[in-house]
């Protein structure tokens, strides 16, 4: 049985496209846990109405909202299934999205699979986008070390299927923060702690873009980073540091404070060490980013030199200096 997880907090407007999607999976052996966070639209009586007419759903109402994070950590204690998956209320799946996930993890016996092929999806399917345009694995079937997995393919927990066990014997859960930046911690201490991950082509994730959802709000790539350096702490804790990379941070952080840029160039600080002796782990992006934060003393500092935005003050330094496309030897010799 797969353990369906969907937290709900005011999406009333798409939820009944998603549950739709989740009911009439070509897999039946689901249940199916739809959480209301503490909704204040008609999200509760849509789930209602479906738990009404479908046995499997399992629906469990909050009274004040928690978070993602929350909700996902409630189902997986109660999950009754041998495989996990989680899913946002606002986006839907193909019809034999769970089936194909099933038969990968039940051919392969790993403990985390991963369906590589999703949409962004606009509204109108002529402006949706593939995720096989956005730089990511793109060959066939196949197992990959944690780190390329991480290098090459966001970190969204709704694109794997998990091993209830497996979570739950590595005390893998997500840590309690809001703001829509919890799957990258998540996913990636679940696939660090295997030695391989299997990646498959099949059918679609259709993951909506909208204007109100967390990952939209102002401010996401500052909270991507103080995860970063919680998923950071979590290894160390663990004994196993070496294996983490920024993935996408500088791409996304703007930096809009002093409080912001004195914990980033904090952390780099207390990090630096475990950088040097892992060089390989990083991009000349992300090489840069250490480079510049620990070569600024302050924020007005930051801002004469470079800009707010990380990934926009990488491109004036290369267009400044002409390293490109020697960057990385360049900030690799220069850092180490």
């Amino acid at each position: 049985m797969i353990s369906v997880v969907i937290p709900v907090y005011n999406t009333a407007p798409f939820l009944s496209e998603c549950l739709d999607s989740i009911v009439s999976q070509s897999y039946h052996d689901l249940e199916i846990f739809c959480i209301d966070d503490g909704s204040t639209d008609e999200s509760w009586a849509i789930i209602e109405s479906y738990a009404n007419r479908d046995s499997r759903i399992k629906p469990v109402k909050l009274d004040v909202n928690h978070g993602v994070p929350y909700a996902r950590n409630l189902a997986l204690d109660m999950a009754l299934g041998e495989y996990l998956y989680y899913m946002d209320s606002d986006d839907w799946i193909d019809q034999n999205y769970l089936e194909e996930m099933n038969n990968a993890a039940l051919r392969t016996g790993q403990n985390v699979v991963i369906n590589r092929n999703w949409y962004k999806e606009y509204g109108n399917t002529s402006e949706r986008k593939s995720s096989g345009d956005f730089g990511f694995i793109k060959p066939v079937a196949g197992y990959y070390s944690p780190t390329i997995v991480q290098a090459r393919f966001y970190p969204v927990v709704w694109a794997r299927l998990y091993k209830v066990k497996y979570l739950r014997d590595n005390n893998i859960r997500s840590p309690l923060l809001k703001g829509g930046v919890e799957d990258n911690f998540f996913t990636s201490l679940a696939e660090i702690l295997q030695e391989k991950s299997y990646i498959f082509p099949g059918p679609f994730y259709h993951y909506r873009q909208r204007t109100g959802s967390l990952v939209s709000q102002p401010g996401s790539g500052f909270r991507h980073f103080e995860n970063f350096r919680l998923f950071c702490d979590e290894l160390k804790a663990r004994g196993i540091w070496g294996l983490a990379r920024l993935y996408y941070v500088p791409r996304k952080l703007v930096i809009e404070n002093e409080r912001q840029y004195d914990f980033i160039r904090s952390f780099f600080a207390d990090i630096i060490d475990e950088v040097k002796a892992f060089p390989d782990l990083y991009s000349s992006v992300d090489l840069f980013f250490i480079w510049a934060m620990s070569s600024c003393e302050t924020y007005s500092e930051w801002l004469l030199k470079y800009s707010p935005s990380a990934y926009l003050s990488y491109f004036k330094f290369i267009k400044q200096t002409g390293y490109y496309p020697s960057a990385e030897h360049y900030l690799t010799q220069t850092l180490f």
